[in-house]
């Protein structure tokens, strides 16, 4: 990861201006009383199966699994600033480089899917997925083709992110 001084860093975040937008940190999902009612009994059919073959650990990870969902599920995600210039990009205050980037794809099947994904040349670090919001898909492609390359193979939205998005997870 490229590595600058304090001073210039804040330099180049503040010159990170082609395309600006905030989107939320990410996707919430409403959750009616059905989703929570199926949702529990999936849950308690986990429990029971892991107290009937005496695998309580696996009980306790569905529990807190199951709380953990439930308590950061209703929280309203946060906005995030993105900048989009010609050195790199900035999410939420954090400059991330060109150099840094081994690749892109922009997911754009709308109404509903309009994504970024960025993949960080480090493969211990997670891929960047960001939602384009009222952005141009096509400008905001253009601008980072020049700098980074596209992944033209991908088409679809990961298979985790549809799942997530079916399950409202």
């Amino acid at each position: 990861m490229a590595r600058y001084a304090p001073d210039f860093e804040d330099q180049l975040i503040d010159a990170q201006d082609a395309f600006v937008w905030e989107t939320p940190e990410h996707e919430r999902h409403d959750r009616g009383s059905k989703w929570y009612v199926v949702m529990g009994a999936v849950a308690l059919l986990f429990v029971a199966y892991a107290i009937w073959t005496t695998n309580y650990l696996f009980a306790l990870i569905v529990l807190l699994l199951a709380i953990t969902i439930i308590l950061i599920g209703n929280e309203k995600p946060r906005k995030i600033l993105v900048q989009v210039g010609h050195h790199g990009l900035v999410l939420d205050g954090h400059f991330i480089s060109y150099e840094d980037l081994e690749h892109f794809a922009i997911i754009y099947q709308p109404p509903m899917i309009k994504t970024l994904y960025l993949y960080p040349k480090n493969s211990v670090l997670p891929r960047y997925r960001i939602y384009l919001g009222d952005q141009d898909p096509v400008s905001v492609r253009d601008h980072l083709r020049r700098y980074v390359a596209e992944n033209l193979e991908m088409r679809d939205e990961h298979a985790s992110d549809i799942i997530g998005r079916l399950l409202r997870l």
